[in-house]
């Protein structure tokens, strides 16, 4: 499953329990004390480092700030300014703190929720694949991978996230994409063979939803 459609799946589940529990109070036993689960699972991050104690905290005050919502301790027209602060705060101080991990595949797959993605990827035969961040970051470093002679298509998925791809000086990437309060910026530049042709292209679709995507040498 492509993580297009992933995130797809997720807002359809988020959707139909909100409306489920409008209809027939699913909820009503967790009552306002169910962003606990939320604030559990950033204190087993913390505890465990899965990921960075930045992106566990940042877990932890998100659900705190639904709770305190909740039980009326903050106003809740303050919970998505607060939340903008978090993501902004972990986008500042949480990148790259994640464990970086090496690997050499051809097409990556990589899903990143209130987490980050670190790694190396050494394909000599690159074609793409998607990313995509969360709440979360991605850092994909490609300056020692070999695109395709096809070429390759990279799906790159920033919501409340940042993602970052290195790729050698030899690779020409093209990008486009739909920024919505977010962006992506391409700092790579185009180059030719000796015979005037243009060499294989990185093809980069991006959607970035209050967040940012760079692709760089």
């Amino acid at each position: 499953m492509s993580n297009k459609a992933l995130i797809g799946l997720l807002l359809i589940l988020i959707g139909a329990v909100i409306i489920l529990n409008s209809v027939y109070g699913i909820f009503d036993t967790f009552g306002q004390w169910w962003p606990l689960i939320v604030i559990f699972i950033g204190l087993i991050q913390i505890i465990k480092r899965s990921s960075s104690i930045i992106t566990g905290l940042a877990i932890t005050m998100f659900g705190l700030a639904l709770l305190l919502g909740n039980l009326n301790l903050i106003k809740k027209d303050l919970i998505f300014p607060v939340l903008l602060i978090i993501a902004g705060c972990w986008f500042i101080f949480g990148r790259g703190i994640g464990r970086k991990t090496q690997v050499s595949i051809d097409k990556i797959n990589h899903f990143a929720l209130f987490s980050n993605v670190d790694t190396i990827n050494t394909s000599q035969d690159f074609k793409g694949g998607s990313v995509a961040a969360v709440f979360g970051g991605a850092d994909i470093n490609l300056r020692n991978a070999q695109l395709s002679e096809n070429g390759a298509s990279l799906e790159l998925i920033a919501v409340f996230g940042g993602i970052d791809v290195f790729v050698p000086q030899g690779w020409n990437v093209k990008v486009s994409g739909i920024p919505l309060f977010g962006g992506w910026e391409n700092k790579t530049s185009q180059i030719k063979n000796a015979d005037g042709n243009d060499v294989p292209m990185l093809q980069v679709s991006c959607t970035a939803i209050f967040g940012g995507v760079t692709i760089k040498n």
